[in-house]
């Protein structure tokens, strides 16, 4: 039996570390009392199974992604207000706390039997919130009751903000701004798209579900979502779209991955249907591996400008779709140029905080299945190096700057922390099909003649006139020789 086991052992740890082989001949000679010691050291370390640690939950930022960050740029910490118990009751949070019980009151409508049984139907699933946090010591210093009461007041903070940000019946744009101040509604999604800023996604979804009808509650977050990546849509009215992940085993564990699900979704995932419970759906991601960055057997991908690509005869233009992962690559009728197609992009200062947390969403244990946000972060840095990359950007519509300079969108993508990694082949093909582009000398030849020898119209119309005049003078030459000739 023990050299059953050994022998499965060493399978399994063949194939874990890739298929090498190990040296199976080694006479291995130990006494009883050692083995009986070092069986007990081991019992006496601090462990936890990976077999335990699979389930997905609210996680805090670690310190070692924190410390990679400047001080002066706080990504993973709310600055109005507090969702969940990682930061519940820090000073500076107070006096969002005392307003979570106005917005509670008016998704309440005033009745206090009503906001009972909001608190009775959380308290229900209060050991299933507990569970849904990592960091077991912070959520033990709550009973039962005070975790249920600070799940339905984060709640109704979030549902009374969304309710506004969508122009409903009954909004309190004036209650906002009085308490908490003009700025408000911008610090209010920044500090919801914080990663350890977070309430389970059930309980959204349950108190979503008590307070509208169910056609309202349906198409509640998708409208929010919808309105935010394009602002546009705010009222009520025709949904632009409706959220879909396809079927799902695993709902989103918090606010913030539902709206990665959003922001990476294909095409193929948008389905026109009413939008239920994303814990109903299914929403799968290919997997990832940490490669470097070669996009062939024998090609490495070079990293590129706008303002290069441009030179070499690709277009950037806009993707009509929202996606992340519809980045595209296609050559045009003409076979001389080609097309990069990028989602439209908004930067702001909110840019950071989101693009931030989802990577680290996406790079922590059992996070996201696929590190879209992180290759997009990777593929925008090698595209946007100087402003004039950003201008020709906007120029196509491909981003829409709402910060203060061109300057300010290059320094904030550089500062995108990609944890050192390079490529997670997401876009392996369309880095493929580009550097294809580049490395033919007649598209690259012919883009060259076009964008720096034709790079005005006069240039052209002196090109064309110079050549013009010669072939003039060719032809007053060759008549002049035939007439000599003649006589």
């Amino acid at each position: 039996m023990e050299k059953q086991s050994s022998a499965n052992y060493q399978n399994g740890g063949a194939d874990y570390y890739g298929g090498g082989s190990r040296r199976e001949d080694l006479q291995v000679s130990v006494d009883i009392a050692t083995l009986q010691d070092f069986s007990q050291l081991l019992q006496s370390q601090p462990k936890k199974l990976y077999s335990d640690s699979r389930r997905r939950q609210i996680q805090k930022i670690p310190p070692q992604i924190r410390r990679r960050m400047r001080p002066s740029h706080q990504v993973y910490d709310p600055v109005m207000v507090s969702i969940g118990p990682y930061h519940h009751g820090k000073p500076g949070l107070r006096r969002a706390e005392e307003f979570k019980h106005l917005c509670l009151d008016r998704c309440a409508g005033g009745d206090e039997k009503k906001k009972a049984f909001f608190y009775s139907k959380i308290l229900e699933e209060v050991s299933g919130v507990r569970d849904s946090y990592a960091e077991a010591t912070i959520v033990g210093k709550y009973d039962d009751r005070s975790l249920a009461l600070m799940m339905l007041l984060d709640a109704s903070i979030i549902i009374d903000f969304i309710h506004n940000y969508l122009g409903m019946e009954g909004n309190s744009f004036m209650d906002w701004k009085r308490c908490l101040g003009a700025g408000s509604g911008p610090l209010m999604i920044r500090d919801v798209m914080v990663m350890e800023n977070q309430i389970p996604f059930q309980v959204l979804e349950l108190l979503i579900s008590l307070q509208y009808e169910e056609a309202e509650a349906a198409s509640f977050l998708p409208r929010f979502f919808a309105g935010f990546l394009t602002q546009k849509t705010r009222t009520v009215g025709k949904i632009p779209f409706k959220v879909h992940c396809g079927e799902i085993e695993d709902p989103p564990i918090h606010f913030l991955e539902a709206f990665w699900r959003v922001m990476v979704k294909t095409k193929k995932d948008i389905v026109m249907s009413e939008y239920g419970s994303v814990g109903k759906n299914k929403f799968v991601l290919s997997g990832f591996s940490m490669r470097e960055e070669r996009v062939d057997a024998d090609i490495s991908y070079t990293h590129r400008s706008v303002m290069d690509l441009k030179a070499k005869g690709i277009r950037v233009r806009p993707n009509p779709e929202l996606s992340l992962r519809d980045i595209t690559f296609k050559p045009e009728s003409n076979a001389l140029f080609s097309q990069l197609q990028l989602p439209v992009q908004y930067f702001s200062d909110l840019s950071p905080v989101v693009l931030a947390n989802m990577i680290a969403l996406e790079v922590l244990p059992n996070g996201c299945s696929s590190p879209v946000m992180l290759s997009y972060a990777i593929f925008m840095k090698s595209l946007v190096q100087s402003p004039e990359d950003v201008k020709e950007l906007q120029d196509n519509g491909v981003m829409l700057n709402r910060l203060a300079n061109r300057e300010k969108v290059v320094e904030m993508i550089k500062e995108i922390d990609t944890f050192g990694l390079h490529d997670q082949d997401v876009f392996k093909d369309v880095k493929r099909r580009i550097e294809k582009h580049c490395r033919s000398r007649a598209k690259t030849w012919f883009a060259d003649l076009i964008y720096t020898r034709f790079r005005t119209p006069w240039t052209a119309i002196a090109f064309f006139a110079a050549l013009l005049l010669l072939c003039l003078a060719s032809l007053q030459t060759f008549f002049t020789i035939r007439s000599s000739f003649t006589q």
